[in-house]
């Protein structure tokens, strides 16, 4: 079985799937913000809903961001740690990617922070920072905040097909560790 975490989402979501790539579990999560006081315990407990434990995994795949400095830094330091512990193979992968492997669409629109949102426009290329204001009018795939957008012009598709990402996901390359990728990093003196 493997395992799916995107934490990155709204709601966050954990998925459990076959090596048919077919979805066997799936749960949805408020995590917002609590991510250091519900992950690692919400992430058990849904492992032990499918009696499963960690060490049985074949792989765990995690989207590794763009997103907050804090979580960021506590989904892959608890997976990476987990996972090294188990000797279970892991894929780390950005929200981009997961959106263009559940068949999304582009141009993509990720919220980085207020009053700003990261898009890609097209396969291949670089996100790159926009302020809310200078979004052109158009339909986006996206994951934010719905306040943000009420501006008549500007049409919102929000689902991510987890049941066509996980048909795409290829498991040939795993990765010694999952890095974070970070939306903005912290001042830190």
């Amino acid at each position: 079985m493997y395992l799916f975490i995107d934490t990155i989402s709204a709601p966050a979501t954990y998925i459990l799937f076959d090596s048919e790539r077919t979805i066997v579990s799936q749960e949805f999560l408020k995590l917002s913000w609590r991510e250091s006081e519900h992950f690692l315990v919400s992430l058990m407990e849904f492992l032990e809903k499918n009696n499963l434990e960690y060490g049985e995994l074949k792989g765990v795949v995690v989207v590794n961001g763009p997103g907050s400095f804090t979580a960021m830094r506590i989904i892959t330091l608890t997976v990476n740690t987990l996972s090294f512990v188990h000797h279970i193979p892991l894929y780390g992968i950005d929200y981009f990617t997961l959106s263009e492997l559940s068949m999304s669409g582009y141009p993509i629109l990720l919220r980085a922070n207020r009053g700003e949102y990261l898009i890609q426009k097209k396969k291949n290329t670089s996100p790159i920072f926009i302020a809310v204001s200078d979004i052109p009018s158009g339909s986006y795939f996206w994951i934010g905040d719905a306040n943000d957008f009420t501006n008549g012009t500007i049409s919102i598709q929000s689902n991510l097909r987890y049941d066509v990402f996980c048909r795409n996901f290829q498991n040939e390359n795993p990765i010694q560790k999952v890095e974070p990728l970070y939306i903005k990093k912290p001042n830190i003196s």
